[in-house]
């Protein structure tokens, strides 16, 4: 018989990969229903303010809540010499700076801010990237040391280094459009976190390993 732990982090996985999908939906769709923004240009930050919106922002909140529950489960899982402390703290101070990010959105045309909203959604903005980058190349090294995991790690490994560079790359070459290159960035991000909860929906309990 399934214990309830066995059952439990089936439906974290899934959770983390509905609210990964749901971000994808909602992106796409405020960006669409927004023409007066190039979504080439312009970052995805523009429609956290105006028209639409609160979408937006509640997919913004459910990310953060999806990088959470990818902490809980990754570590109530993994076998102890895949596990490092730092990644679910990284991960969960993420999630909390993507929440800050969308209840704090930045300047755009229309929608101005004040001096201190702006520093805190840039510094929540890029703290949610560095939380989360940092935690997803940390995980994706040592993965190969769980044997369910072990087939995913080299994969996931790759998709977060070219997150995290494409991350630099964003920051330091300016002449980049800076939507294209920014939701480049978020869209490599999105694909990890989607892959380790599609897998952890597979994940078994740490019980029926020992």
């Amino acid at each position: 018989m399934p214990t309830s732990a066995s059952l439990r982090h089936p439906r974290v996985g899934t959770c983390v990969l509905a609210l990964v999908l749901l971000f994808c939906v909602a992106a796409a769709a405020v960006q669409a229903l927004r023409p007066e923004y190039d979504w080439w240009q312009a970052p995805l930050s523009f429609y956290l303010a105006g028209p639409n919106s609160a979408w937006l922002r509640a997919a913004y909140y459910g990310l953060g809540l999806g990088s959470v529950l990818l902490a809980f489960g990754l570590w109530t899982t993994l076998a102890p010499a895949a596990r490092l402390v730092l990644v679910p703290v990284l991960l969960v101070a993420g999630g909390i700076a993507l929440a800050v990010t969308a209840t704090w959105p930045g300047a755009s045309p229309g929608h101005p801010v004040t001096d201190a909203g702006a520093v805190i959604h840039g510094l929540s903005a890029i703290s949610a990237f560095l939380f989360v980058g940092v935690a997803m190349l940390l995980q994706s090294a040592t993965l190969h040391r769980d044997p369910h995991w072990r087939a995913l790690a080299s994969p996931l490994l790759a998709l977060a280094a070219l997150a995290f560079a494409g991350l630099w790359l964003h920051a330091l070459w300016k002449d980049l459009p800076r939507g294209g290159s920014q939701k480049a960035v978020i869209a490599l991000y999105l694909a990890w976190l989607g892959l380790a909860g599609w897998h952890l929906r597979r994940a078994p309990a740490l019980t029926s390993r020992t």
